[in-house]
C-alpha cells in the first residue's frame, strides 16, 4: 500500500548511570554558557557514551583524543595478556577460496 511506513526498528537498551551532582555551568558576560564541569567518573561516562554513538569523524580532534584516553583505560583495566593487532587480524581473517 503506498505511503505505508515501515515499522521502526527497535533500538538496544542502553543503561545510563544516573549523574550524581548535577553539572556546574559557566557563562560568559551574556550569559551563554561556555563551560561544563562534573565530576571526572561522570565525563568519562559521557566519552563512553559518545564512542558508543558519535560519529568518530565528526568529533572535534581534542574530544577524539579523550576518548581514546578513557578507552585505553578501560583496556588496561581489563587486564590479561595483551595481544599484537596483527596477530587479531591475522587470526579472524578469513581463509582465501
Amino acid at each position: 500500500m503506498p505511503g505505508q511506513r515501515k515499522p521502526r526498528p527497535k533500538r538496544e537498551t542502553v543503561s545510563y548511570s544516573s549523574v550524581s551532582h548535577p553539572p556546574r555551568f559557566v557563562s560568559d558576560a551574556t550569559g551563554r554558557t561556555v563551560e561544563v564541569v562534573l565530576p571526572y567518573t561522570e565525563y568519562q561516562e559521557l566519552l563512553r557514551l559518545l564512542a558508543r554513538h558519535a560519529d568518530w569523524e565528526t568529533l572535534p580532534p581534542y574530544l577524539q583524543d579523550a576518548i581514546d584516553e578513557v578507552l585505553a583505560d578501560d583496556a588496561l583495566a581489563e587486564g590479561g595478556t595483551p595481544i599484537p593487532l596483527r596477530q587479531v587480524i591475522t587470526d579472524t581473517s578469513e581463509p582465501a577460496s
